[in-house]
Order: C-alpha cells, then structure tokens, then sequence
C-alpha cells in the first residue's frame, strides 16, 4: 500500500496490552499487508514530554516483551522489532527472540537502561548476548536519532562499531547490522 512498511507501539505509554485485543486488529492489518510492527518495550523516556513537564504515565507491566510471545508465534508473516535490546528487559528479549524467528532487535538510543540492570554489564556484553540469539541476521543498528533537539549521535554510532569489532564479528555481518538488515526488512534491497 504505497509507502507503507509497518508501525510503531508503545503500550506502556498508551495503555494496551500486546496480547490483548487492541493490538490483534491492528496486527492483522499489518500482516494482511506484510508490515512490520516496531513494539517499543521497557523504559520509556520521552525528552519531549519532560522538556514540557508533562507527566509520565507509563505502565511498565504493558512493556514486558514476553506478552508477545503467542503473538508473534501466530503471526508468522509479521516481523516484529523492539528498540533499544528491550529497554531494560534484556533477558526477556532474549528470551522472545530465541522463541520467535520473526522477532528483531534494534541497538537505538544511549542505552542507559543498562545502569538498571541488576548485574553490570557494558554495550559489547549486550551485543555479545543479542548477536547470541538473534544472530546478525536479526540485529537492526540504530540511534535513535530523530528525537528533538538532539539530531544525528554520530557518538552512539561509534561506541556501537567499537562494541561490534570487541565482539569479533565479521566485516560482513557488521555490514548487515549497519544497514543491510534494515535494508532487507524495508523490502530496499536488490
């Protein structure tokens, strides 16, 4: 449907549940059209909404990947993409992702969430862990850039190339990270 790719959810923010019926009509529009459903998990932070002091009402209960388990197990031709390795729910991803051939991570934002994790970890053992269960093939870069005023973070995109050469990954797997795995799920490839 012209330029159509697919769609973004945050059902903390807007109060729905991913396994609930809210969320089944729109999926199926999205897999009726091949779309992707980008479903934002964990932590929410919105510079937007605190620059204007407005109140942060998010439900991290609706934010929990785990809820999309049976339903990205039923929609087989929908691919699913969670920002930001989960948001904090790493193990979660993790877990999804090993369950869900159809479920993607993308790397955007500073990934602060990593201070709220029980045990330290660094960017390369989040990578470390992904590229574990996910493979490269199902690792989306990003920044997270377009988020006002703030523009282009050219400093993420080299603290994620450094994470990725301590992982010892290929050059070409760091290419399908880097844009040929977005490139692929976009239908932009030859």
């Amino acid at each position: 449907v012209g330029g159509f790719k697919g769609a973004v959810f945050f059902p903390a923010l807007h109060g729905y549940r991913t396994d609930g019926p809210e969320f089944a009509a729109t999926l199926a529009v999205l897999e009726r059209h091949g779309g992707i459903a980008v479903v934002h998990c964990g932590l929410l932070r919105i510079a937007l909404r605190d620059h204007f002091e407005l109140p942060a009402n998010y439900d991290l209960s609706l934010a929990d990947p785990l809820r999309l388990t049976a339903v990205a197990s039923a929609h087989r031709n929908t691919r699913f993409v969670l920002p930001h390795f989960g948001g904090g729910f790493l193990r979660e991803t993790l877990l999804l992702g090993a369950q869900c051939s159809n479920v993607y991570v993308d790397t955007s934002s500073s990934n602060s969430w990593m201070n709220a994790q029980p045990q330290r970890m660094s960017l390369v053992d989040v990578f470390d862990r992904a590229l574990a269960v996910f493979g490269p093939e199902r690792v989306l870069f990003g920044t997270d850039s377009s988020v006002f005023p703030r523009g282009w973070r050219r400093d993420i995109l080299l603290e994620q190339r450094e994470a990725l050469g301590a992982v010892g990954l290929s050059a070409a797997d760091r290419e399908r990270i880097f844009g040929g795995n977005a490139a692929e799920l976009l239908g932009l490839s030859g």
